[in-house]
């Protein structure tokens, strides 16, 4: 009998404790139906970072579906990027994504974001701080080591970000063209070659006294550039150093034929 006992408090338990969690889910999916009451978002805050991941998730997913204003749960959502479940962690995040500079207050949180263990969500992260833009500087240093990151897409979308960034993210990605790792500094190429005309003086500055491999870099971001590039170019074509003149020539070369209208514009100036 103390047996049959023990094993039916221990359903009864069970089954309360299961009763609390299809609650808590039914509050969250009765706030995502149509109703002709505002949405309750106190109570999708309320279990969004709830220890139950469904539960977490489901009101995360309602958040991202409902246009409640962002300023009232981005505090929230920051939260939630550091739930212990990681889906839970990709859907706030892509919550936020989805908002562009209004989700600004939670870039500490995507900061962090950026070192974890999981590339989906490093991905995710810097996909976010990719849409929030220039209000994001301040993440610059964590996105320069995900230049060097094993996964490709996690480097390309770091990139994408901090070319998004302008001229505040031109310096740290100059620098990266003299890291040791050729990743990197093939990301810190590619993102200084999108960023047009922001970005030339200091790769110019660089052609004449980066190392090697810094000035093969900083000479593709160049030819990238394009014809933004071409007439700042044409100034060096006159260096007293031989090296230089030949390694914009063959810059400009490479350019192939974006290059020429900026080469006639320099040829008719010239007296």
């Amino acid at each position: 009998m103390r047996i049959v006992s023990r094993f039916s408090t221990a359903l009864t338990m069970a089954i309360l404790g299961m009763s609390l969690l299809t609650l808590a889910l039914l509050a969250v999916s009765s706030a995502a139906e149509p109703s002709s009451a505002a949405p309750d978002l106190n109570s999708l805050l309320e279990v969004l970072n709830s220890p139950h991941p469904a539960v977490a998730m489901k009101a995360a997913q309602e958040l991202k579906k409902k246009d409640f204003p962002m300023k009232a749960f981005v505090p929230a959502l920051a939260v939630a990027i550091k739930h212990p479940n990681e889906v839970v962690r990709l859907t706030a995040i892509e919550a936020l994504s989805d908002r562009s500079s209004e989700a600004a207050p939670a870039v500490p949180a995507l900061g962090e974001a950026l070192k974890d263990k999981d590339p989906l969500i490093r991905e995710a992260a810097a996909l976010a701080l990719c849409s929030i833009g220039k209000q994001a500087v301040a993440v610059i240093p964590d996105l320069l080591i995900l230049l060097g990151d094993d996964q490709k897409r996690v480097r390309d979308i770091a990139a994408l970000a901090l070319a998004g960034m302008g001229k505040d993210a031109v310096p740290s990605l100059v620098k990266a063209l003299e890291s040791k790792d050729p990743t990197v500094r093939a990301a810190a190429s590619e993102a200084l070659g999108t960023m047009r005309e922001t970005a030339v003086p200091e790769l110019m500055a660089l052609l004449s006294k980066g190392t090697p491999d810094a000035v093969r870099a900083a000479s593709r971001a160049l030819i990238n550039i394009g014809p933004l590039a071409v007439e700042p170019l044409i100034g060096l074509l006159r260096s007293p150093d031989a090296k230089t003149e030949d390694l914009v020539a063959e810059i400009l070369e490479n350019m192939g034929t974006s290059a020429v209208p900026g080469l006639v514009k320099a040829l008719r100036k010239k007296p």
